[in-house]
């Protein structure tokens, strides 16, 4: 036949187009909708070892191990279920001579004029020099305890391992292309100003996330395409939940040895040390206000012969009574009762005047009166407490004293209200004497 000149002959067409397709060094190929080969280049025989008749009507899973042929079948089963493009399946195949030949396999759906999916159409291409090492990298990812993912700018996870897939509770196969804003919406919003960082050029920083009552340790790294566009982040997660109980259980035992180290053994109340260091800030705060300190120290009357008539036991039993109503008898946050030695107790009382200050005293006489307790050796058959008061209230020129100086009039503050106790007791037990300290300056 002679065709009219200047159109092209389409049977030559077709023939030299068949032979790009058979002389390209990636085998070309199409499938159906169940996956059996409907076409395939000559270049299966190089890359195979099987001539293309032997290879039609078979499925690419024909030709891998079993191990494998479950693998890749699990993955393309996904994309499949998509029916979209895929592009980088690495694969394990086993050449008629038994050999084993690596191949890259990337492939498009086809689709009648329906929109139904009838088939892909795709190449694969041998990548043996390097594919092991390409599959023996993805054996230690997927098996790797440290859960890692890929998430791309849209926050699908275009690829995690099985420990991702514990992590968020799922099976692998449901993770693909799974969505992170779904799964996980708290760290679907870190990723999306991970992404914002990266694109004003800053630096990620790793950082401590908590997922459903544990924590993990997250590091995000940028994939960047072939000119340099930030197109995902590649995030593994290490499980640091033991290391954050050690941490917290830590913290609670330094809390406890903060406690103990400013706590009365016996009594629970405030010790002698921390007593002196409060009653040294109360001092330098007065000095910066001008507000007056007032002190009150309290001594159990009789208390040798409460111990020797009824026993140390008995003795440590009353001063933990004792210690709870004085401590009950605080009146405001700022004031601050403590075991100072022994039988005797100490109350600091921070912006209170004397005429506040003997006020309180009287008060806590009452409240030990009040616990009925039965002391035999006493003139009030019960046990009683006596409280010596003094107040000081910082000079005119208080606010330019030197640090030091409050240790000194701390000590004299207390020599002053332990002189009040002396006098009570003197006069008879059961009450409060009260000796005011003079206004001080710089010298204290």
């Amino acid at each position: 036949m002679n065709l009219p000149c200047g159109l092209p002959d389409t049977r030559d067409e077709s023939q030299h187009l068949r032979e790009l397709l058979d002389h390209n060094t990636d085998w070309i190929w199409e499938v159906d909708a169940q996956g059996r080969y409907t076409y395939v280049s000559r270049m299966v025989t190089a890359m195979l070892g099987y001539p293309p008749e032997q290879v039609l009507g078979k499925t690419p899973f024909d030709f891998m191990p079993p191990a494998e042929a479950r693998r890749v079948g699990q993955a393309f089963g996904a994309i499949v279920a998509e029916q979209r493009p895929f592009a980088g399946l690495v694969n394990r195949n086993q050449r008629a001579d038994g050999s084993i030949v690596v191949l890259e396999t990337s492939g498009v759906p086809l689709f009648d004029t329906q929109g139904r999916l009838v088939g892909y159409r795709g190449i694969d291409r041998d990548i043996s020099s390097l594919g092991e090492r390409v599959l023996q990298l993805e054996a230690v990812y997927e098996s790797s305890p440290v859960a890692q993912c890929t998430v791309d700018r849209e926050g699908r996870m275009v690829m995690s391992n099985r420990a991702m897939a514990r992590l968020l509770g799922c099976e692998p196969e449901q993770l693909a292309h799974a969505g992170l804003q779904q799964l996980m919406p708290e760290a679907w919003q870190q990723v999306q100003a991970d992404f914002g960082c990266l694109d004003a050029g800053g630096a990620l920083q790793e950082y401590e996330f908590a997922w459903r009552q544990r924590w993990f340790y997250v590091s995000p790294q940028a994939l960047r395409d072939a000119r340099g566009d930030v197109v995902g982040l590649s995030m593994a997660w290490l499980d640091i939940s033991a290391r954050r109980q050690a941490e917290h259980h830590l913290t609670e035992a330094n809390r406890l040895l903060a406690q103990y180290a400013r706590q009365d053994y016996l009594t629970g109340l405030f010790n002698r040390r921390h007593l002196d260091e409060q009653l040294g800030a109360e001092l330098a705060r007065a000095r910066r206000e001008g507000q007056p300190v007032s002190l009150c120290m309290a001594d159990v009357d009789y208390f040798k012969r409460y111990n020797d008539n009824l026993g140390h036991l008995a003795g440590d039993d009353c001063l933990r009574a004792v210690a709870r109503a004085l401590d009950r008898s605080a009146m405001r946050p700022t004031d601050i009762v403590g075991r100072y030695g022994g039988e005797e107790f100490v109350f600091i009382l921070p912006a209170t005047d004397a005429a506040g200050a003997l006020s309180v005293a009287e008060h806590l006489c009452r409240q030990v009166q009040g616990l009925a307790l039965p002391h035999p050796d006493s003139p009030l058959r019960r046990v009683s407490i006596s409280v010596g008061v003094t107040t000081w209230m910082p000079g005119p020129a208080g606010g330019r004293h030197a640090p030091h100086q409050d240790g000194s009039l701390a000590g004299a503050l207390l020599r002053q209200a332990d002189q009040a106790l002396y006098q009570a007791k003197e006069q008879g037990r059961n009450r409060v004497a009260c000796l005011p300290m003079e206004p001080q300056g710089p010298t204290g």
